[in-house]
């Protein structure tokens, strides 16, 4: 194959509307033994699924106290599943976990149907909300990272991806080319991606403003809180969906007044987290990310009504220290106060005293959080101040 041709990584995918899909939770093995949080990432895998434009879904939670090591599924598991897919006229199955590349093929073999795990659907997700150059070659670059260990497990199940979910982005085209012509393709991406990382590492040199950067779980509410700050006509897209923007935007916001002049921060939105992200996709986006690195302090939103708030903030903390930004001044903002009961929230406020409440609804808490960044830049405008003092004879 041309090398040229494997840049053309996108294709048409079926209309979504086409989509009856099957999502399999399981649990009782030693690694997915809670069944309370598999049940909770069935659900999340459900919100994905919406995300990703599948709006026919049935759901089939199951226990395996020990996976198939060629199907994953059972035996008599596999005939449930056929009988569904004959009912319900099911031609895709999502399973919450992460199929091996053998698992993959003998399961699409024996059901005649697409399959594909959680990566996959992630994966699907973020080519689909890829908007600019870079988060384009971002995502590419993930799936090949993710597809070319694979390449010998997947086998021929690689010639009947027509397109659809699990397929966006690199396709059937790039799949069905050799682990060199893949490589090539890889090492191409990495230049250009370091081209755009030097980029923004200069813009970064001559940036001399207070700089916050908005991590948190997907869906928390970072882009909305973003709009809420700043005063700038041009909204950001905010959308009530996992995943609903990818690229970092940046916004200036003023603070208020210091020394007689305007004072103003960039605020940085950055790609929500989520349990279980692909390795290969936080490396990908690594220099999308590293504006967290380089920013002076991060502002954690969280959705205050999220059930699994501790979880989602440790994944959030996990992702943190994996890309070296773990120890960066941190300011708490629990977002969606509005959708959190009274006992829950006394309780919340005694774990996490120093958190700010509010809600990108209606622009509670904004005003506060607003003067806690204020309370930042005056804080490291004495401090520069002082420095500036201690030089003079």
């Amino acid at each position: 194959m041309d090398a040229s041709a494997l840049s053309s990584y996108k294709i048409t995918s079926q209309s979504s509307d086409k989509h009856h899909a099957l999502l399999i939770g399981q649990y009782g093995s030693v690694e997915f033994r809670n069944r309370k949080l598999q049940e909770e990432s069935l659900n999340e895998l459900i919100q994905l699924s919406d995300t990703a434009g599948i709006h026919s879904i049935h759901e089939m939670f199951v226990q395996i106290a020990r996976p198939d090591p060629g199907k994953f599924l059972t035996s008599g598991l596999i005939e449930k599943v056929k009988g569904m897919i004959k009912n319900h006229g099911i031609n895709l199955v999502i399973i919450d976990c992460n199929l091996k590349a053998g698992q993959l093929r003998s399961l699409e073999e024996i059901l005649e149907i697409r399959v594909i795990g959680r990566i996959e659907l992630i994966l699907d997700i973020f080519a689909m909300r890829a908007k600019t150059k870079a988060s384009a070659l971002q995502v590419e670059l993930a799936q090949l990272m993710y597809i070319l260990p694979r390449l010998k497990g997947l086998g021929g199940v690689l010639s009947r991806l027509g397109g659809g979910i699990g397929t966006r982005g690199p396709g059937e085209s790039m799949l069905e080319t050799d682990r060199r012509h893949i490589r090539k393709r890889i090492e191409k991406i990495k230049q250009e991606l370091q081209k755009y990382s030097t980029h923004l590492a200069n813009t970064r040199k001559n940036r001399s403003t207070l700089t916050f950067s908005l991590v948190g779980y997907t869906n928390a509410g970072k882009t909305s809180l973003v709009n809420r700050l700043s005063s700038s006509p041009k909204k950001l897209f905010a959308e009530d969906r996992l995943f609903a923007t990818l690229d970092s935007f940046s916004r200036k916001v003023y603070l208020g007044q210091i020394d007689g002049r305007p004072g103003y921060c960039v605020v940085t939105d950055t790609i929500g987290f989520i349990q279980n992200l692909p390795a290969s996709l936080v490396a990908a986006f690594r220099s999308t990310l590293e504006e967290i690195i380089f920013t002076d302090a991060v502002i954690m939103v969280v959705d205050a009504s999220s059930s699994r708030l501790v979880e989602e903030i440790r994944v959030v903390e996990a992702e943190l220290e994996s890309i070296g930004a773990l120890d960066k001044p941190r300011i708490l903002f629990f977002n969606k106060e509005d959708l959190v009961f009274k006992d829950d929230r006394l309780e919340l406020e005694k774990n996490f005293p120093e958190a700010i409440w509010g809600s990108t609804l209606n622009k509670a808490g904004v005003a506060s959080l607003r003067q806690k960044l204020y309370e930042f830049l005056i804080e490291i405008n004495s401090e520069q101040n002082g420095e500036a003092h201690s030089d003079l004879p």
